[in-house]
């Protein structure tokens, strides 16, 4: 193993840690860190999106707001992201940024771990990293259906099952898996991008 692999691994090994041992905001700090741009291309991911001015963008499991603040770009002025997250801290912070950043389209959403606690039906449920720790997620995206538009759609981004962390911890779902399941529960495969290394990334739409 390389040294940079070596240390990314290290790195998200302990992030998962102290996020178990009650270092939450540290650890929603560290996956803001800008060198994750390097592997994650959030520039990119946004990109393949294709957000419409205007639309309304749910952040599945947004932690410490890093996909956040470039779906909030990628909206707009007259659109609007909901940082959805269960962990009180992790609305917290988003708050504060959003309040120091003066973004405004930025609403944190303090979710329920079966119910995201959508205010109204949004264009696009955004999820990366966020799917595999779903519980039941068959019923979980079934009911999620009802807050999508007409033509909304669900993008994860997930990480492949390799490597030290997901070996250690379990955290693994193929992006099979994630197919499989999301027709399951009433959706169709749209997209699917070999953009990140590390992560499938598959876009899907109700199917009807």
């Amino acid at each position: 193993m390389n040294y940079w692999l070596r240390r990314k691994s290290l790195d998200a090994l302990l992030a998962v840690v102290l996020s178990l041992t009650g270092c939450t905001e540290w650890t929603y700090r560290h996956m803001n860190d800008p060198s994750r741009d390097v592997w994650q291309k959030p520039q990119g991911v946004v990109e393949k999106l294709s957000i419409a001015r205007g639309s309304r963008v749910a952040d599945l499991g947004a932690g410490g707001g890093y996909f956040t603040w470039h779906l909030a770009k990628a909206v707009g002025s007259r659109g609007t992201v909901y940082a959805v997250d269960i962990e009180e801290r992790a609305i917290d912070m988003i708050f504060k940024e959003m309040v120091s950043s003066g973004t405004p389209n930025v609403r944190p959403v303090r979710a329920e771990p079966h119910d995201p606690r959508l205010p109204e039906p949004v264009d696009l449920v955004f999820s990366c990293g966020t799917y595999r720790h779903i519980h039941d997620r068959v019923a979980y995206f079934r009911s999620l259906a009802a807050s999508l538009r007409p033509g909304g759609r669900v993008a994860i981004l997930d990480v492949h099952p390799h490597g030290i962390v997901s070996g250690l911890f379990g955290h693994r779902v193929k992006k099979e898996e994630v197919r499989r399941e999301m027709e399951d529960a009433g959706y169709l495969l749209l997209e699917d991008y070999d953009l990140i290394d590390r992560q499938h990334f598959q876009i899907f739409a109700k199917s009807n």
